[in-house]
C-alpha cells in the first residue's frame, strides 16, 4: 500500500492587465509538462475554462468514476480532462511545468511532492510560499476567492497501486468578472494560412472572437517581422465570428510574429496569447529556393539543329558569358529566362557539349535536356542513371513525334526512350526501351501510342495543396500551354528502384500526363512533353515567347520543378525544406511509425527543435539543448509529447538557434 502524497499549490500563469474584467482562458494545446520523468499531457484543442472555474487533468478514468470514486459531484464548468496515462506519473519527487499553446512558460518548475497526505497551496498573494491546506485529497481544496490571477494545482495519488487511475491535477482560474459583470471577448481558433509560406507569398493570418454578453466592437493583429516593436493592424471580419488580416507578398528569411488583441461594446480587451506581447504566434517565411547549386543545361546532343529552337542558355560554353548578367537578354538562347532565374538564386550555370561521364557530373546538381536531336550513347544513359541513382536531378523535357530538326532520324521521343532505332513512322515492336521509361518510369510516347503530337491548355493539375512543383516559390500551376507536344506514360513498376512515379498534369481526357515526376534511388526526376513551353523568345532566331504565355504558368512550372529537384534528397514530393540555414529534413518521409530528423548546426550553440500542426500549437519537443557545430539526429516516433500516437496528417518541424529559424514538412502516413 502507498501512502497519499498531495501537493496544492498556484500557478502564477496569467496576471489579466488588461482591465478589471476577466474572459474564458482558452487553455487549448496548453501542456503540464512533468519535468522530473518527461511526461507530459497537451490539452487538447477547443479547452477553455470560464473565470471562477477549475480543470481537473485525470490520470485514467472518466468523469463519473471519478466523482464516484471521491464521492463529489462536479459543478458543470469544471472542465475535466482524461489524460490516459500520461500525467500524473508516480515517481517520489513530482515537479511540474506549464506551458502555453505558444510554448511560453506560464509558471513551475513547482516544488517536489515529498510529504505525504498532505495538500499543499501557494495562498494570496501567489507569490507567497507553499504552505499545507488540506491533509487528505478531496477536489477543489485549491479553490480561494476569487482574483485575477489563474491559480491553483493540485497533485493527489492515491493508497492503492490499483488505484493510481484516479490520480488528478487540477488548475484553478479563479479571475473574478468584475467591470460589472461585463466578459470580455473570447479569441480562439487563431490560424495562419498557407502552413508553410515562402517568398512572395500572401499570409492570412485569422482567429475567431465571440462576445458572451455583448457585441466586439474591434480586433486587431499586432505584428512584426523583426525584433521591434509589435505594430497594430485592424482585422476584416468575414461572417461567423472570423477575423482575418492579409500580410501581402511577404519577403523570404523572415519569421512573422504576431498576436490577437480584441475589444468589446462595452470597452472589455482580451488577448491571444494572453501573455501578448511576451507570448507570440509565429510563422517563418521560406525562402523557397535552396541556392549555391550546379545546373548543367545539355547542349552535346544537337540542341541547336533545325530552326524554331535554339534550346540552349547561352552560345558560349561551358560558362554562359558574361557570368553576371543583368537580365535574360544577357545570354543569347531560348533558355536564357530559365537559366537567368535559377542563376539569380544563387546557382551555378554551366553546359556541356560533350558526353556525359561520371567525371561531367561528378560536382553537378541537376542535368537539364531539352529536345535532343542526337542519340545518347549506351555509356551516356548508364552514366546518367548512375547520377540519378545516387543522388542527383534529371529534367528531360521532350517534343513531338517527328520532331526530327537535323534528319538523321530520330526524334527527342525515341531518343528519350533509349530505342536501338528510332520510332518515328514504325511501332516500338521487340524494340526495348533503356533510357527514361524503363530507368525513370517516365517513358515518351511514340509510333502508335497515343497522344504524341497534341497540343491544348492542359488544366488537369494534380489536386494536392502542397505540392512544391504546382504550388512551389514562383506561385501557383494551373495550367500549361502545348503547341504539338508529346504525351507520356507512367510505368511505375518498371523497376525496383522507382519508389515513387505519378503525373503533375494530365490531358483533359487523362489518358496521358504532359508532366510527370519520380524518385529513383536516392534522386529525382521530372519529365515534361512540350519544348516550346520553355522557348523565351529573347534569342536573335525568332520564336514566341510561350515562357510567360497568356493564359499558361509555364514559367512557374519549370521554375518550380527546378527548386524542388535542388533541394535535398530523402524528402517527399510535398515537402519542400524552407529554410536551408540548418539543412533541416526528414527520412523516411512520409513515414510510418518513425522518422529520422536531421540537422546542421553552422557552429557550436544552443539549438531547440520542436514539432507543430499545421495551426502552429506545439506537438513534441524533440531537441533543446547546446549542440556541437555538424551534423545531428534524432528519431521522432510519431508521437506528442504524452506518449500518445499522432493521428495521420502533416506536421511542421521547427529548428531554431544559432541565429536562424527552419522549418521542413513531414507527413505521418498510417
Amino acid at each position: 500500500m502507498r501512502s497519499i502524497r498531495i501537493l496544492t499549490f498556484t500557478l502564477l500563469a496569467m496576471v489579466l492587465s488588461l482591465s478589471a474584467t476577466a474572459q474564458n482562458l482558452d487553455i487549448s494545446g496548453w501542456t503540464l509538462e512533468q519535468t522530473d520523468s518527461a511526461q507530459s499531457f497537451t490539452i487538447p484543442a477547443g479547452t477553455s475554462v470560464a473565470p471562477g472555474a477549475y480543470v481537473i487533468i485525470c490520470r485514467d478514468v472518466d468523469r463519473a468514476a471519478f466523482e464516484t470514486y471521491y464521492g463529489v459531484t462536479l459543478a458543470p464548468d469544471v472542465v475535466y480532462l482524461r489524460s490516459s496515462n500520461s500525467a500524473p506519473m508516480i515517481n517520489g519527487a513530482e515537479t511540474y511545468s506549464l506551458l502555453d499553446a505558444a510554448s511560453a512558460l506560464q509558471d513551475g518548475p513547482t516544488d517536489a511532492v515529498t510529504t505525504t497526505r498532505r495538500s499543499y497551496h501557494r495562498a494570496d498573494p501567489e507569490t507567497q510560499a507553499f504552505t499545507v491546506i488540506d491533509e487528505i485529497p478531496s477536489p477543489a481544496s485549491g479553490v480561494e476567492a476569487p482574483d485575477t490571477v489563474m491559480s491553483g494545482l493540485v497533485i493527489s495519488e492515491v493508497t492503492d497501486p490499483l488505484d493510481y487511475v484516479y490520480e488528478y491535477v487540477e488548475l484553478y482560474y479563479d479571475a473574478t468578472i468584475g467591470g460589472g459583470g461585463n466578459l470580455a471577448p473570447v479569441i480562439t481558433n487563431v490560424q495562419h494560412s498557407p502552413a508553410s509560406p515562402v517568398n512572395g507569398d500572401d499570409v492570412t493570418v485569422s482567429c475567431t472572437v465571440t462576445d458572451a454578453d455583448g457585441a466586439v466592437d474591434v480586433v486587431w493583429v499586432w505584428s512584426r517581422t523583426d525584433a521591434g516593436s509589435f505594430l497594430p493592424t485592424a482585422m476584416t471580419a468575414t461572417g461567423g465570428g472570423v477575423y482575418s488580416h492579409t500580410f501581402p507578398s511577404m519577403s523570404g528569411g523572415l519569421e512573422l510574429q504576431y498576436y490577437m488583441w480584441a475589444r468589446d461594446n462595452e470597452a472589455a480587451e482580451s488577448l491571444n496569447p494572453l501573455g501578448a506581447p511576451s507570448s507570440w504566434y509565429s510563422v517563418f517565411i521560406g525562402t523557397g529556393v535552396v541556392g549555391g547549386k550546379v545546373v548543367l543545361f545539355d547542349h552535346a546532343h544537337a540542341q541547336d539543329a533545325g530552326s524554331g529552337g535554339n534550346w540552349r542558355v547561352d552560345d558560349n560554353h561551358p560558362t554562359p558569358v558574361p557570368d553576371t548578367p543583368t537580365s535574360e537578354a544577357s545570354w543569347s538562347g531560348q533558355l536564357s529566362s530559365w537559366g537567368y532565374e535559377l542563376w539569380q538564386a544563387g546557382h551555378t550555370i554551366r553546359s556541356n557539349t560533350g558526353p556525359f561521364s561520371a567525371a561531367l557530373l561528378a560536382d553537378v546538381d541537376l542535368v537539364v535536356c531539352v529536345e535532343p536531336q542526337d542519340p545518347f550513347t549506351a555509356a551516356e544513359i548508364e552514366a546518367l542513371r548512375q547520377f540519378v541513382f545516387t543522388g542527383g536531378a534529371f529534367f528531360f523535357v521532350a517534343n513531338h513525334n517527328a520532331s526530327d530538326r537535323n534528319s538523321n532520324g530520330w526524334d527527342s521521343p525515341s531518343i528519350f526512350g533509349g530505342f536501338s532505332v528510332p520510332h518515328i513512322t514504325n511501332p516500338v515492336g521487340s524494340d526495348t526501351e533503356t533510357f527514361c521509361g524503363a530507368n525513370y518510369g517516365i517513358h515518351c510516347n511514340v509510333k502508335d501510342e497515343g497522344n504524341n503530337s497534341i497540343t491544348g491548355t492542359y488544366t488537369n493539375v494534380l489536386s494536392d495543396p502542397t505540392n512544391p512543383v504546382l504550388h512551389g516559390p514562383y506561385g501557383d500551376v494551373g495550367a500549361v500551354i502545348f503547341h504539338v507536344g508529346n504525351g507520356m506514360s507512367l510505368w511505375p513498376t518498371v523497376n525496383g528502384d522507382l519508389s515513387d512515379v505519378g503525373a503533375l498534369i494530365s490531358t483533359d481526357s487523362g489518358a496521358a500526363a504532359v508532366a510527370a515526376w519520380s524518385r529513383y534511388g536516392n534522386g529525382k526526376v521530372v519529365g515534361y512533353g512540350d519544348s516550346s513551353s520553355t522557348g523565351d523568345g529573347t534569342d536573335s532566331e525568332t520564336h514566341a515567347d510561350n515562357w510567360t504565355e497568356a493564359g499558361s504558368n509555364n514559367r512557374e512550372f519549370f521554375l518550380n520543378a527546378s527548386a524542388w529537384l535542388l533541394t535535398p534528397t530523402g524528402t517527399a514530393v510535398g515537402d519542400v525544406p524552407l529554410n536551408p540555414g540548418h539543412d533541416l529534413h526528414a527520412a523516411p518521409n512520409p513515414f510510418n511509425p518513425s522518422t529520422r530528423v536531421s540537422f546542421t548546426m553552422p557552429a557550436d550553440g544552443a539549438v531547440r527543435l520542436t514539432v507543430h500542426d499545421l495551426q502552429g500549437r506545439l506537438v513534441r519537443t524533440l531537441v533543446d539543448g547546446v549542440r556541437n557545430a555538424g551534423e545531428h539526429s534524432i528519431v521522432f516516433d510519431g508521437r506528442d509529447m504524452a506518449g500518445r500516437s499522432l493521428a495521420s496528417g502533416v506536421y511542421l518541424v521547427r529548428a531554431q538557434g544559432t541565429g536562424m529559424v527552419s522549418w521542413t514538412k513531414v507527413v505521418l502516413s498510417k
